[in-house]
């Protein structure tokens, strides 16, 4: 998606008056309570990402927030992101689960050991969690927040098209909002380590590209990213294809409160009310 020229545009930032109407509060903690306007918008974009996903096919799934120590350890998180997991202690026992930090993981969980005879194209949204280093600000980084993600697992080709075919629907759909931002190769791996050799590896690759839309003209902010992950998450799971050999993955991610800061900072909350209430009509 091409960058589109910020001159015209007006950007206000929404959280002011929406903290005065009492549409959001914050929890503290990188915790947020969205009613009204925020809240529908919320609701609004989701329903447009399930859209998409079932125009292309997807099969819906829900996840609890809830995921087992062993199955991040199986994916590599801890070795990668150890410092953003939020472990969780029941009754004093052994840290046995950890809440969701990403959705796609489950899915890997969910069909480990298995020998695919047909590609898999899964949707699913939930809660994740992540204590970033940098801290919190408001919609744009919090420690729970809420993501959609169109899963592929199958081969290597088919797995590239359908992330090259969701740039392209993402692209069109941000359009038709008159959104400012643009798709680009993005800096930060989504897995294997944030070490300097794996991350000029990635890019390199051009494994994960986000959508950023424009903030004030000059900040801007990650609302979704287009990731391949090879065979990284189809070894780790064991996931094989018809024909014995390891599956490939990728995935689509959507930070649902990420949208509606981009779209109230650049559009305003009238704008969101007449969009949602299109939509119902």
């Amino acid at each position: 998606m091409p960058s589109q020229s910020p001159t015209s545009k007006v950007f206000i930032d929404p959280v002011p008056e929406l903290l005065r109407r009492g549409e959001l509060r914050t929890a503290g903690d990188g915790r947020v309570i969205l009613s009204g306007q925020p809240l529908a918008l919320w609701h609004w974009f989701d329903a447009q990402f399930v859209r998409l996903a079932r125009e292309t096919g997807a099969m819906e799934i829900q996840f609890p927030a809830l995921i087992e120590r062993k199955t991040l350890e199986r994916a590599g998180y801890f070795d990668a992101f150890d410092e953003t997991a939020t472990r969780v202690t029941a009754n004093g026992a052994e840290q046995s689960h950890a809440l969701t930090p990403a959705v796609c993981y489950h899915c890997y969980a969910q069909f480990a050991g298995k020998r695919l005879e047909q590609p898999l194209l899964l949707t699913c949204v939930g809660k994740c969690f992540r204590r970033e280093p940098d801290g919190f600000e408001s919609l744009a980084r919090l420690w729970e927040f809420t993501m959609r993600e169109v899963v592929f697992v199958g081969p290597a080709g088919w797995v590239a098209e359908r992330r090259s075919e969701w740039q392209g629907r993402v692209s069109t759909f941000t359009k038709s909002l008159g959104l400012v931002g643009e798709i680009a190769l993005a800096t930060d791996p989504f897995f294997g380590g944030e070490g300097r050799g794996k991350k000029l590896l990635q890019q390199l690759k051009q494994l994960k590209y986000e959508l950023r839309l424009e903030l004030d003209g000059e900040k801007n902010l990650a609302v979704a990213s287009f990731n391949l992950h090879e065979t990284f998450f189809g070894r780790r799971f064991g996931i094989t294809l018809a024909d014995g050999t390891t599956a490939h993955s990728g995935c689509v991610a959507f930070g649902l409160e990420r949208w509606v800061l981009a779209f109230l900072t650049q559009r305003g909350v009238e704008a969101a009310a007449e969009v949602c209430v299109k939509d119902t009509l």
